[in-house]
């Protein structure tokens, strides 16, 4: 489905802040991102004001309403796998057993950095395997994010327990707890026949690789979807994608270009002009001012879909590049009516969306843009940083790894630097080339995360005996579209990218 136009504007004034008290920085608002993406994705939502409710009109999307499978459980997780508190707190898990056959599969998603939600289980394609083959569906919220919080507050010291080694050991413990969890809470028994296959998108994909990498006894198989299993603190590459998407990515670069000189001057007079003219006049700070122009040509391509055959909705690519296509203004001009419209319209208050450090000190409990924030900050970067010369580069040369890094310890204390140990997790899980098998990759080329994954285009850094795995591309799609679009989506490649996932799976189930 098409980001519309209503949607797109939602999407783009949430993750600048419209409607929240505190700025994040740009890590958090891309979590907010895409939690907002996913519902919309699911259920048509676009209030983006709360979790999503199990009785929206699935039908939307062509999916069923299923009121009966929406109750959470609570499951007793372990606060510490690895350390001296073993005691527990609550995880909430939801169940659809409705095509369960006994010996049939059971898909697992960890739904990673956004709330687990019962729209999960009957639409998506996680829902269309287990029907397909018969399996139970089971989803599982990570630790710290929607209700699942083992701790009282979001405080530096009592997020030491959000850890990949942490996240990754809830999903064996509860495999291990499974049939008797199960049992006690819908009546119904997991065959000890039933082979485990872990699902995921994004983040949550890149748990299932490594899951099923580090407990092959227990995960049969995984189907990943946008997985970034290298783990990158200076993430350039991001804008690489970005611009080959693109058609206006020339006039892009030049806007940036000269803005980064009028920077560099140190011209009060000439930043504070242009400033005003993005409609980003009261950000002080020149960085965040630069960073505040990232978010709508990223996020315009990493969630990008074409329009629906038949419809008269425009092309998102198409409306960003319409801004550039006035010839009688400078490429810089441009972008600042692009952005002042986008600031204007959407009524973003630029301090409270863009400033970097503002909300430090809210240590309140559901905030999973903190969550992510804090794992960004120690264990995987992924700063989106501007790509060095001669790459073309779409961002400010001050949008850098290191001012993204920086509020880490404004939000976590001065023992978080926000320089992660990335060899750490990249020499444990194989970073691009993951000793791991009957995993189906799945990646869309227009997605920049897929720089980071495993795709077809990279099969030549030789995924150790590639033939145990299976990898589908979808060249016209971005980011996780084929976990998340509606099934009556049957073009841009989604279709065959789904009867290949179904294939690989199958073929996967029939190995012992």
């Amino acid at each position: 489905m098409f980001v519309e136009s209503s949607i797109w504007a939602l999407l783009l004034c949430l993750i600048g802040g419209v409607g929240r008290t505190l700025a994040e920085p740009l890590a958090m608002r891309q979590a907010q991102l895409q939690r907002i993406w996913t519902e919309y994705l699911l259920t048509g939502d676009n209030s983006g004001k709360q979790e999503m409710p199990a009785d929206i009109a699935y039908e939307r999307w062509g999916f069923q309403q299923r009121r009966s499978i929406s109750t959470p459980y609570w499951f007793d997780q372990v606060i510490d796998h690895f350390g001296s508190n073993q005691t527990a707190f609550k995880q909430r898990v939801f169940i659809n057993d409705d095509e369960y056959v006994p010996g049939g599969p059971v898909y697992l998603f960890n739904s990673g950095e956004t709330p687990a939600s019962p729209a999960y289980l009957s639409g998506g394609e996680p829902y269309t395997l287990a029907k397909a083959t018969g399996g139970m569906l089971i989803i599982m919220e990570h630790r710290y994010y929607g209700k699942s919080y083992p701790v009282s507050d979001m405080s530096g010291p009592n997020m030491k327990y959000l850890t990949i080694d942490n996240a990754l050991e809830d999903i064996a413990y509860f495999i291990r707890n499974a049939a008797s969890f199960v049992k006690d809470s819908i009546g119904v028994d997991i065959s000890p026949a039933s082979k485990w296959v872990a699902t995921g998108g994004s983040y949550s994909a890149t748990l299932a690789v490594w899951a099923r990498k580090r407990y092959p006894d227990l995960i049969h198989a995984a189907y990943a979807s946008s997985a970034p299993v290298l783990v990158e603190p200076d993430f350039y590459q991001y804008d690489q994608v970005v611009a080959r998407a693109l058609p206006c990515a020339s006039d892009i670069a030049s806007a940036i270009s000269v803005l980064d000189n009028i920077l560099d001057s140190k011209n009060r007079t000439l930043i504070d002009k242009w400033k005003k003219a993005f409609a980003l006049q009261d950000l002080k700070d020149d960085a965040d001012f630069a960073g505040a122009l990232t978010d709508q040509m990223s996020s315009t391509v990493q969630y990008y879909m074409p329009p629906s055959k038949g419809s008269d909705a425009p092309d998102s690519i198409d409306q960003l590049c319409g801004w550039f296509k006035n010839t009688r203004n400078i490429p810089l001009q441009n972008m600042a009516d692009m952005t002042a419209a986008h600031v204007r319209n959407n009524r973003i208050d630029p301090v409270s969306a863009y400033s970097s450090d503002s909300g430090a000190t809210n240590y309140a409990l559901y905030q999973d843009g903190r969550a992510w924030f804090y794992q960004t900050c120690t264990q995987f970067g992924f700063w989106q940083s501007a790509p060095r010369p001669p790459l073309r580069r779409l961002r400010s040369k001050y949008v850098t790894s290191e001012w993204q890094s920086k509020p880490c310890q404004a939000f976590f204390g001065k023992d978080v630097s926000g320089i992660p140990d990335t060899r750490y997790l990249n020499d444990k899980f194989g970073g691009l080339t993951p000793d791991v098998s009957r995993v189906v990759f799945v990646n869309g080329l227009h997605d920049p995360w897929s720089e980071l994954s495993v795709a077809v285009n990279s099969i030549a850094r030789k995924l150790p005996d590639s033939t145990r795995n299976v990898m589908v591309t979808m060249p016209l799609a971005s980011h996780v579209v084929d976990f998340y679009a509606a099934n009556s989506r049957t073009d841009f490649g989604v279709d065959i990218a789904r009867k290949n996932i179904l294939e690989a799976i199958n073929l996967f189930l029939a190995q012992n």
